[in-house]
């Protein structure tokens, strides 16, 4: 087993066991770099932005950058999996788009050649230097990547629930983030109350909506001031209004200020 952050491109890679995993230490969390997990056994669920799998042993799971997403264990089961977290300017965008859009999860059971990536993870961290595990893991990615990308069942069936207004709505926040939101716009345009709108998201995404729309948006005006935009013109485009609220969310996610030096 072991945990390594090889370098801000490749911030985890692991094989985790938990004999006794609890649910308390599980967490929504968000994000910049996407997620490859391999799930190897136990029983748990996963929800990523309001879809929740339940996967079999040695399924992937493909979570994508700036995406919501947590854990729901089983207690007293014992939990096993590998993670692959990788910045997605790593990918070429059509690699990220096509192993990070949904349905999220593929089986990969019958692939022994797929498995044995993560096999020769575990033989080199147990022989190897650290320095020259790094090294190895990162090429071994780099193939991993390369190698899924050139699956043929990037569509596929998987097993889903929870199917519900709250897909969406995740959708109609990715494809508004440039405007105004709250949730008195959400509720008018799904002609629904404000009230249960807002006490239905919180309960099945573990956030309030006020704050899932603040951090889909910051993440995104992040990405966009990587690539050469100004943050005025970020603030402005993302509809954030106020430079210094703006300012103040950006700081305090990346803690860094918008107009930092990269």
């Amino acid at each position: 087993m072991f945990f390594e952050r090889i370098s801000t491109e490749l911030p985890e890679l692991s094989h985790k066991r938990i004999e006794l995993p609890d649910k308390s230490v599980y967490f929504n969390h968000i994000h910049r770099h996407c997620e490859l997990l391999f799930f190897i056994s136990g029983v748990a669920e996963y929800s990523i932005d309001g879809r929740v799998f339940r996967p079999s042993p040695y399924d992937l799971l493909f979570i994508p950058s700036a995406t919501y997403h947590y854990l729901i264990p089983s207690p007293n089961v014992p939990y096993e999996n590998y993670v692959v977290g990788i910045d997605p300017d790593r990918l070429r965008p059509e690699v990220y788009q096509k192993l990070f859009s949904p349905p999220y999860m593929i089986s990969v059971g019958d692939d022994a050649e797929m498995r044995a990536f993560f096999t020769r993870l575990d033989r080199y961290h147990a022989a190897y230097s650290h320095e020259d595990f790094c090294s190895c893991a990162e090429a071994i990615t780099v193939e991993l990547f390369t190698y899924l990308s050139y699956r043929k069942d990037t569509l596929h069936s998987v097993h889903s629930r929870g199917v519900t207004y709250i897909d969406g709505i995740v959708r109609f926040i990715a494809e508004h983030l440039h405007e105004p939101l709250d949730a008195e716009i959400i509720s008018r345009h799904f002609l629904l109350s404000k009230s249960y709108v807002q006490n239905m998201f919180s309960e099945r995404m573990h956030i309030g909506l006020k704050k899932y729309i603040m951090q889909k948006k910051i993440y995104a005006a992040h990405r966009d001031i990587v690539c050469g935009m100004s943050p005025k013109e970020v603030c402005e485009a993302y509809s954030f209004g106020d430079y210094s609220g703006f300012y103040r969310l950006y700081r305090q996610t990346f803690s860094v200020s918008p107009g930092a030096k990269r």
